[in-house]
């Protein structure tokens, strides 16, 4: 959310939508009204959520006269902006501006884990927002660029992925049969607010998961008590949250995004999905 809220912010004349909303209380199509739109995701093994895609397939662009994209990724770059060109190509769109940022992974949690001191983390973010800030001011004067996707980054992300990994980028919604919860935990109900994809339902005082996951990790980064399971396990590692978006902010942004009433006309300037 931190680089779309700082891609609107430059801008000065745009909105930011969460894509599992948008999903979510839209039947069919959806409407792009503006003129220029991004779309801000996180690279997945390389590649685009199923989530993005399927938004981008319902999405109408017929009056959008200028598409850009950036896509955070904590390691390789992969092929996002690829697959991204691909589908605009089907709808006879073209990305006229696309950009893969670094920044810090919040997937490593579940996977190999590198430490990293909170001065990198805070040099990496400093860049990023000073990259964001230059992107953004080119995409004002509707410059044409494309970085270039790397296959072999990509192939070489496929290969290392696991095969569960693999089959939670082609489908995400069941990727929340790993999370299970430990006894610490004590019902507070943060796992559920945090949730974009409204995946998690409080049953007494333990949250419950609903197979419509986008493997956000939200819910386990932001457990005050660590109590959300990945394969059975506690995650023994430090968790991470972006700094401007402490849980009480994260929730207040997501419940006004459901109660944001939208119908399938809604303008979408400035789109993110993590």
């Amino acid at each position: 959310m931190s680089i779309a809220d700082q891609t609107r912010d430059v801008l000065g004349d745009a909105t930011v939508k969460l894509i599992p909303q948008l999903l979510e209380k839209t039947d069919g199509e959806i409407k792009a009204d503006a003129s220029k739109i991004g779309f801000v995701f996180p690279n997945y093994f390389g590649g685009m959520p199923n989530a993005v895609q399927r938004f981008v397939r319902r999405l109408n662009v017929g009056d959008v006269h200028y598409i850009f994209s950036f896509v955070p990724a904590g390691g390789g770059q992969g092929y996002s902006l690829k697959f991204l060109q691909r589908e605009l190509r089907q709808k006879g769109k073209m990305l006229n501006y696309g950009r893969y940022v670094k920044g810090i992974s919040n997937y490593r949690i579940a996977g190999y884990y590198m430490g990293m001191a909170m001065e990198k983390q805070e040099n990496i973010l400093r860049l990023l927002r000073d990259k964001i800030r230059l992107y953004t001011e080119e995409i004002k004067e509707n410059r044409i660029f494309v970085e270039r996707s790397s296959p072999a980054i990509f192939i070489v992300n496929r290969l290392l992925s696991s095969v569960s990994s693999r089959d939670v980028i082609k489908d995400t919604s069941c990727g929340d049969r790993k999370y299970s919860v430990g006894d610490k935990c004590t019902g507070c109900g943060i796992c559920q607010k945090v949730c974009q994809a409204n995946n998690i339902v409080m049953i007494g005082d333990a949250p419950s998961f609903l197979h419509q996951c986008y493997r956000c990790m939200a819910c386990i980064q932001y457990c005050p008590q660590n109590a959300v399971l990945f394969n059975g396990k506690e995650m023994n590692k430090p968790q991470y949250t972006h700094p401007d978006f402490p849980a009480e902010k994260m929730i207040r942004r997501i419940r006004e995004s459901f109660d944001d009433p939208l119908s399938a006309g809604g303008t979408v300037g400035s789109i993110e999905s993590d």
